[in-house]
């Protein structure tokens, strides 16, 4: 499978409106990558527990900064996971590696790029 198409969402506050504010995921970032599982063996001595809580890993070859572990990650099917750790290998900004927790799947908005917090819970 080759590169895929991702969109990275950070949580903000946005107008609602009428005047007010309401918390919503926001597009961040486009960007291609590699999604696959992670998959945990005995065989290391030593567990990172952000590594432990992680079900996929996340490789993005060209290298994109700003992304945090407050962030999110939305494929093509609307299934959504939560960053939890973004790695810049040895600090190369070579390529980004971005652990992931899968958290559902986004119903369809007529704005995909916002999305309230009510509507993926």
């Amino acid at each position: 499978m080759g590169l895929t198409n991702f969109v990275i969402q950070n949580f903000v506050s946005a107008d609602d409106g009428i005047g007010g504010h309401v918390k919503a995921w926001q597009s961040f970032k486009n960007v291609e990558g590699y999604l696959d599982f992670l998959t945990g063996t005995d065989l290391a001595t030593k567990q990172n527990a952000i590594v432990e809580e992680s079900t996929h890993l996340l490789i993005i070859p060209i290298f994109t900064s700003g992304i945090t572990d407050k962030m999110r990650v939305v494929d093509s099917e609307q299934r959504f996971y939560d960053i939890t750790y973004a790695d810049d290998p040895m600090g190369l900004h070579h390529h980004n590696e971005i652990y992931l927790s899968f958290s559902g799947v986004q119903e369809n908005t007529e704005d995909s790029s916002t999305v309230k917090l009510e509507d993926i819970q």
